[in-house]
């Protein structure tokens, strides 16, 4: 008797212990968090408030939950991607070859723009009763640019500025915004002259600043800058960053999330990476003295 007893209490004894040791898996499960990064288009509260469905539909399809996270600036992000306290950041190019050269972050897509085309454009935007007609008209004139790793709105204005013959540490006096929709604010306040940022900000902050598109006008166009590009930290998970490929890639068939992408950030689609595209942005920044490997 006392040997069946002790029999069964074993028996008991050892299905507890596998009971319990499943419940922690599938807590720990539970509690896993995916962190997706982006850079401070807008303020940062707002986008995060914005991407939510994004999060969400992610989290669907990836059987995680993900989570959005805005750092105060570019490379905020970057350096999240290199610790691993961000997992994925759908990131600018520049900011995207800074994380592959600061901390072997991998590039697993290529955004299209509004045209289909991976890429978009940088713009030098004044206002519409502005006496500049040309870039060389911008010495001595106030400039507002976005952020140092914005290829945007820093990089690839700043670059056609040098192009024309200005230098911008003595020809204009220029400062950092933070964000593309306040370049615009502080331009249409009149406190700058000019503003570097994307092509269609006055469109796409229009709800915001309802005299954008009639009292602002482009200056001067980019070259295409290759697409803004989906980049996973080194530390993510292989089988989870396919996963992830194929679920952005899957957004073209959901219209709802289609649409957002599109209305958020001008992204048509994703496609695979060509690398030798990104070699442009690399050029670019030479022109203007930005070495990847010291930004900070």
């Amino acid at each position: 008797m006392k040997k069946l007893f002790l029999t069964i209490f074993s028996i008991i004894f050892i299905f507890s212990i596998v009971g319990c040791s499943n419940k922690v898996e599938e807590k720990k499960k539970e509690e896993k968090v995916i962190k997706m990064g982006f850079v401070p288009l807008k303020n940062s509260e707002k986008l995060v408030e914005d991407v939510k469905p994004i999060a969400d539909y992610l989290s669907e399809k990836l059987g995680v939950k993900v989570e959005a996270f805005t750092a105060s600036s570019y490379i905020g992000v970057v350096e999240g991607i290199g610790s691993g306290s961000v997992d994925f950041g759908i990131i600018p190019p520049f900011s995207a070859l800074l994380a592959q050269k600061q901390s072997s972050a991998k590039p697993l897509l290529t955004a299209r723009g509004a045209t289909g085309k991976p890429g978009y454009t940088a713009e030098l935007y004044v206002r519409k009763d502005s006496e500049i007609k040309t870039l060389q008209d911008v010495k001595g004139k106030k400039v507002a640019f976005v952020d140092p790793s914005s290829s945007s709105g820093y990089i690839y204005p700043g670059a056609m500025l040098v192009e024309a013959g200005l230098n911008l540490d003595k020809d204009i006096s220029y400062q950092f915004s933070g964000g593309h929709d306040k370049s615009l604010q502080l331009l249409l306040n009149k406190d700058v002259d000019v503003i570097g940022t994307f092509d269609g900000v006055p469109e796409k902050y229009s709800k915001d600043f309802p005299n954008a598109v009639t009292d602002t006008r482009k200056l001067a166009t980019s070259d295409l800058i290759p697409g803004v590009m989906v980049t996973a930290s080194s530390k993510m998970d292989s089988e989870l960053q396919e996963k992830l490929k194929q679920a952005l890639r899957d957004i073209e068939k959901d219209p709802k999330m289609s649409e957002l992408f599109k209305k958020l950030f001008n992204i048509t689609g994703f496609e695979d990476v060509d690398q030798n595209a990104y070699k442009k942005v690399e050029d670019t920044a030479k022109i203007m003295n930005v070495d990847l490997d010291k930004v900070k």
